[in-house]
Order: C-alpha cells, then sequence, then structure tokens
C-alpha cells in the first residue's frame, strides 16, 4: 500500500528577503484552518534568536550552518525524527526555512534521497526575492561573484516567487526592471506581488508548479559567515545602529534580542538592506544575556570585537 507523503513547503531567498514573515504567514494560515504544522529552521549562526516566534510548533532547528552542504548529515537525522513526529502528532505540513544564503538545489536533492523520498514531498519551492536589492545582488558592478551566483540559484530553482518589499521600491519604473532581472532566471514560475509577506499563503496551495521542482546545478556561500555577539549587559538601540553602521560594508543581515538599558525591557530587533526594525518582546528570555547575530560577506570575529 502507497504511503500518503506528507506536504512540505521549502522558503527560500537570500539574506534579508522577508522568509521569517512568510513563513509566519503560512503557519498562521494553516493553523487557522485547522491544518497541524511542523517547522524546520536552519540558521548560520548557533543560536536562534527567533525562537520566540514558534512557541506552540513542532520546532525542528538546524543551527551552526547550512543544511545545504557543511550540516546536511543533520538535516538527514531531522527528517528521520520529523518522520515519527508527524506519525505520532498527525502532522499535515511542513514548512522549512533555509538559510538565506542556502542552496535550494541541494535541499529538494536531499528530498529527493531514499528513505525520505517516501515520506515527503516539496509541493512548493517559494523564492522570497527582496525587490528592494536584488538588482544590486545580481550586478556585477555591485556584488561579489558568489551572491550573484547565489541569487541565481535562489530564483531558478522557485516554483514560486515572491517579490517582497515592493512597499519600499522607490521609483515607478524599478518593478519592471526587478521583473526583468527574475524573468532572467525564471521564466516560468507564478509571480506573487508583496509586502510584509502579505498575499502568498491566498495562493500557495492551489498554484501548480510550472516546472518538476529537481535539484540542478550547485551554488557555494563558504564567503558569507554568521558571527554572534554574547551581550551580558544592557545596551541601547543607539548602540546597535552605531555597530551595525560601523560594519555597513560588510553587514548583509542582523538580528537578535537584547535588553535595552533605556527602559530595562527586552527587545527583538531585525536589520537589514540598511533597515532595522525594533519590537518589545512580550516575555523575558529564560536565558539572562543579549544574543546578536552579524551575517555577512567575509566577517570575522577579530574584526567585530577590535
Amino acid at each position: 500500500m502507497a504511503v500518503l507523503k506528507t506536504p512540505v513547503y521549502l522558503i527560500n531567498g537570500f539574506l534579508g528577503s522577508g522568509k521569517t514573515t512568510v513563513l509566519l504567514e503560512c503557519m498562521n494560515y494553516f493553523k487557522k484552518n485547522n491544518t497541524k504544522v511542523a517547522i524546520i529552521l536552519n540558521e548560520l549562526g548557533n543560536v536562534n534568536v527567533e525562537k520566540h516566534l514558534f512557541k506552540e510548533e513542532s520546532l525542528f532547528e538546524l543551527l551552526n550552518g547550512c543544511i545545504c552542504c557543511s550540516i546536511k548529515d543533520d538535516l538527514k537525522t531531522t527528517l528521520s525524527e520529523l518522520k515519527e513526529t508527524v506519525e505520532k502528532e498527525k502532522i499535515d505540513i511542513v514548512l522549512l526555512e533555509g538559510t538565506g544564503v542556502a542552496n535550494p538545489g541541494e535541499i529538494i536533492e536531499t528530498f529527493a534521497e531514499q528513505p525520505f523520498a517516501d515520506y515527503f514531498s516539496i509541493v512548493q519551492s517559494v523564492c522570497v526575492i527582496d525587490s528592494v536589492n536584488v538588482l544590486d545582488y545580481t550586478s556585477i558592478f555591485s556584488s561579489s561573484k558568489e551572491v550573484r551566483e547565489l541569487q541565481k540559484e535562489q530564483i531558478e530553482k522557485g516554483s514560486l516567487l515572491v517579490l517582497n518589499k515592493l512597499d519600499q521600491l522607490s521609483k515607478k519604473d524599478s518593478l519592471q526592471k526587478v521583473e526583468k532581472v527574475v524573468r532572467k532566471y525564471n521564466a516560468s514560475a507564478p509571480i506573487i506581488y508583496s509586502s510584509y509577506g502579505k498575499g502568498v499563503v491566498e495562493r500557495i496551495e492551489s498554484l501548480i508548479p510550472a516546472t518538476r521542482i529537481e535539484a540542478l546545478g550547485h551554488a557555494h556561500h563558504v564567503h558569507v559567515k554568521a558571527v554572534k555577539i554574547e551581550q551580558k549587559t544592557a545596551v541601547s538601540k543607539k548602540e546597535i545602529i552605531d555597530l551595525l553602521h560601523k560594519h555597513q560594508n560588510k553587514v548583509i543581515r542582523a538580528k537578535g534580542s537584547v535588553q535595552n538599558k533605556e527602559d530595562l525591557q527586552w527587545y527583538h530587533f531585525q536589520y537589514a538592506a540598511g533597515q532595522l526594525v525594533w519590537e518589545k518582546l512580550a516575555d523575558k528570555p529564560r536565558e539572562e544575556k543579549g544574543q546578536i547575530i552579524l551575517i555577512g560577506e567575509k566577517l570575522s570575529r577579530e574584526e567585530i570585537f577590535s
């Protein structure tokens, strides 16, 4: 008797494109429809500073590397564990978010291996695209060869493309330029136009991939590093801004949870493409120390702590 495969939605995209926002939109949508969800989160750093967003979910964390390469074996172990969780907890759907430098082709390849191919099926490879910065990420004048190849690979492997952050596009003709670049790498996948990940979940189940989701070609990303800072004392928002400004030429993405010295409350922050989002946490973290993750090209701990 054939085993009913658990559908998997792979959410990928470059650093700061809005993957976690899309993931949360999908998670809440499925929950409202009484669909039980399991989540796999992959982080470059050795700590997940966004764990508070998934308190009530079946959460599998894969830290300190990319599941497409350096911790690929960890993904295989997780999928074996997930198979048991699916059976015990009656999981209906799996949402998987790769790191911002993950190669979706290699993740898809892992799911195609036995025994995972018998139990899981990637039904959508959702590529979230930063509409504001994709032209820079694909330009020979403003990005490294590695970044260009990785962004190209992510777009190519998308069965569904989300042009995110449209609210931040400044010029009227910018969208046409973004569409032209995206269609250069992927001519057939449906495009969803979005801000803050809105509008994705309404169409994610109804859209059938235009092409077969498969793994071809591999872009590497050894040049992108994550550096963790443990903040044992309270810090101000201005100090966070100053830290990011100091390393703005190398930091592409940053996030963390810190205690604010101005009101001694705990805050979570997100930084991408020069934009900082600062939000108060409802609950104090279990560990009474702040965690800051900086992600960027050729970052070094020595440089950060100098």
